[in-house]
């Protein structure tokens, strides 16, 4: 009798102290759930910023290969080798999508459309667009308010001049001219700048 009731005591002390209840199962579960969707928004905002500089850094490359082209005289296939090559950028909407890279057929220094395109056309991400153009004196902005630009190159050297309008040229005081790739989700921004000495690099 009494070796009974003792195992009786011990069996049920046994059960009443093993495994987890429903509430800490619920609480554990609301844990798990918070800090996953916690890792996975920084992951999605840190993969964003990624692509944001690597598009940047694109479009800077680019405009390295048109200053070369521009310095190493490529033909277009005919006897006429232009020496002015460009990139062209439009904050506009309906044309903030994209870049043109064009020679410049007309000798007027500036983009004056499909006829002057030449090789493959830069095409931003659909998550980006270009956001601002600035003028730069110095490190000062000069003027913030041009919705298109074109920047040109011609040999023999690899200095950049910048171009608002047909012919028409921003002033000697400017020393840069930068552009800003916004991520339209968040509203980050990368800058390429490009020097009137030729340098490009992006901020």
């Amino acid at each position: 009798m009494t070796r009974n009731t003792f195992f009786n005591k011990n069996t049920n002390h046994q059960i009443k102290t093993s495994g987890f209840g429903l509430i800490e199962l619920l609480i554990s579960i609301s844990i798990m759930i918070l800090v996953t969707s916690i890792v996975l928004s920084q992951h999605n905002a840190f993969n964003s910023s990624v692509l944001l500089k690597s598009q940047a850094y694109e479009i800077a490359l680019q405009a390295r290969e048109v200053q070369l082209n521009a310095v190493s005289i490529v033909g277009d296939g005919t006897p006429d080798f232009r020496k002015v090559y460009g990139l062209h950028f439009n904050k506009l909407t309906g044309a903030n999508d994209s870049y043109k890279i064009f020679q410049d057929a007309g000798d007027d220094n500036f983009y004056n459309g499909a006829s002057e395109q030449f090789g493959k056309q830069g095409k931003l991400d659909s998550r980006f667009i270009i956001s601002g153009i600035r003028t730069m004196d110095g490190t000062t902005v000069d003027d913030d308010t041009i919705n298109d630009i074109s920047v040109i190159f011609e040999r023999p050297n690899f200095d950049a001049r910048f171009f608002t309008g047909p012919n028409s040229e921003v002033s000697d005081a400017i020393s840069s001219i930068e552009i800003d790739i916004k991520l339209e989700a968040t509203g980050e921004v990368r800058i390429i700048e490009i020097t009137k000495t030729g340098q490009i690099s992006v901020i």
